[in-house]
């Protein structure tokens, strides 16, 4: 991230969507070509960037599963065959960019396969264990063993921002960089600064990490960047310090309201232009579509907020089929959804208002937690806004109402239209909502109206631990 920007410029990633791709599982035959068969599909939707996970030679030696997984690699600057050839991958590279989106692929620096040649011809490379075996600090990831950073600046460094340069002349976008809280950030800086000498507009996103993993690491003494420490290299990173909250607000755990204050908290401790990856599910994670099974307007109100928030949004693979298995890493598992894309219409219309020129401009406030989060984009320069109101927690009456401050009386019209949902409720609005009295009706799934020629100032929502007048007195 470039910090010589003025400090109170938004991010221009806000309304940014990049799709993931898991090659071995994203079709039958799980090649290069069969995902160039399915970008138009993607780039209707309005997707900027397609993300490939890991494309690279898989180990072979303490091996998981029948096929291996993709984070566990013998060689950077290769094609595992089962997707196909150099020349197959830069046809692939060269329809999304006809297609005018842009490729970023996943780097796994952290760790190599046990069969990488660099256990032989480059030993001094390897993280050990207390017996000098060549081990990984992780003892569940058995398939892979971690490198060495430090002391290995003159030799391994150079070589691994080389194979960057080398995916990059092959017309490689960006990157997402694996567990990349483990490596030293004065690495990615470095790395950063080669890369944009070759191309000064690349991506880098950083998969960061949870709390309980940076502790974990920090009670043996072991490195960890947190996510603060990230941005002095990347332009995106995970939001995984929210995820755990945010399960715990799905499962009713604890209040929607501790989550949306924690939102408010990254506002406070990242760079003024931070830009968060948010997602509702990941190929690490349960889909969304499983975690509510049993309630899928929740699923959905939680998808278009996840999309209407602050920060770039994560389509994942099979999401708009609203497949409910986490792909697997070791197998081949591919998932048929014979061209039922339930969510594609869905997917296209969030993305759509995420790219609103609201969105590019403004700025983005919480305003309420209950009965349903309600989050404002608002361009004080153009006077207008988006109003986005979404039930997510599903417990608010059908004549429950709510009421957005300083919003007049009138009819508004609604963007959250024509969703192309089937099944017993396809959760539609009407086109144009009425505010009377300041209130409108809370809707059954999401609704997000566009207002014009006023300034709301919205205010933020407020909280006990945050906003707590301790100099009021008793």
């Amino acid at each position: 991230m470039d910090h010589s920007m003025d400090p109170y410029v938004k991010s221009p990633y806000d309304n940014l969507v990049i799709y993931n791709v898991y090659v071995r599982n994203h079709s039958k035959n799980g090649t290069f070509a069969d995902v160039k068969d399915d970008l138009k599909r993607i780039q209707s939707m309005g997707v900027d960037y397609i993300w490939l996970l890991p494309i690279h030679p898989i180990g072979k030696v303490k091996r998981k599963g029948t096929l291996g997984s993709p984070y566990s690699i013998t060689n950077y600057r290769e094609i595992n065959p089962e997707f196909g050839t150099l020349d197959d991958f830069r046809d692939l590279v060269n329809a999304i960019h006809d297609l005018k989106m842009k490729i970023m692929l996943d780097v796994v620096f952290n760790h190599t396969a046990h069969d990488c040649e660099w256990i032989h011809t480059h030993p001094q490379w390897y993280y050990r264990d207390k017996n000098g075996q060549p081990t990984a600090k992780v003892a569940e990831w058995s398939d892979i063993v971690d490198l060495e950073f430090r002391g290995n600046e003159h030799d391994l460094w150079p070589e691994l921002i080389d194979s960057l340069k080398y995916w990059i002349e092959q017309g490689v976008d960006g990157f997402r960089m694996d567990v990349a809280s483990s490596v030293p950030i004065e690495f990615w800086k470095l790395a950063r600064s080669e890369l944009l000498k070759l191309k000064p507009n690349v991506l880098l996103l950083a998969e960061s990490t949870r709390l309980i993993y940076i502790e974990g690491h920090t009670r043996k003494n072991e490195y960890v960047n947190t996510d603060a420490v990230l941005y002095q290299a990347f332009d995106l990173c995970y939001d995984y310090d929210l995820y755990q909250v945010w399960r715990a607000a799905m499962a009713a755990a604890v209040p929607i309201k501790m989550y949306l204050e924690l939102v408010r908290l990254q506002n406070s401790i990242y760079p003024r232009n931070f830009c968060k990856l948010r997602f509702v599910e990941n190929h690490d994670q349960e889909r969304i579509a499983k975690i509510c099974k049993n309630n899928r307007v929740k699923g959905l109100a939680w998808t278009a907020f996840t999309s209407f928030n602050k920060g770039t949004f994560l389509l994942h693979g099979g999401q708009e089929t609203e497949n409910t298995t986490t792909s697997s890493l070791f197998e081949k598992d591919y998932v048929d959804c014979k061209s039922i894309y339930s969510l594609g219409k869905f997917m296209t219309k969030l993305i759509q208002i995420k790219k609103h020129p609201v969105v590019q401009t403004g700025r983005f406030v919480l305003t309420h937690h209950s009965p349903c989060i309600v989050g404002i984009w608002e361009d004080e320069v153009s006077k207008e806004g988006l109003i986005g109101v979404f039930n997510v927690e599903q417990i608010a009456k059908q004549d429950d109402e709510l009421e957005i401050s300083n919003l007049p009386d009138g009819t508004y019209q609604n963007l959250l239209i024509d969703l192309g949902l089937k099944g017993e409720n396809t959760y539609e609005q009407d086109v144009e909502i009425n505010v009377k009295n300041g209130k409108l009706k809370v809707p059954q799934l999401a609704c997000i109206l566009h207002y014009k020629q006023l300034i709301l100032d919205p205010q933020v929502f407020y909280s006990d631990i945050f906003d707590f007048n301790y100099r009021g007195g008793m």
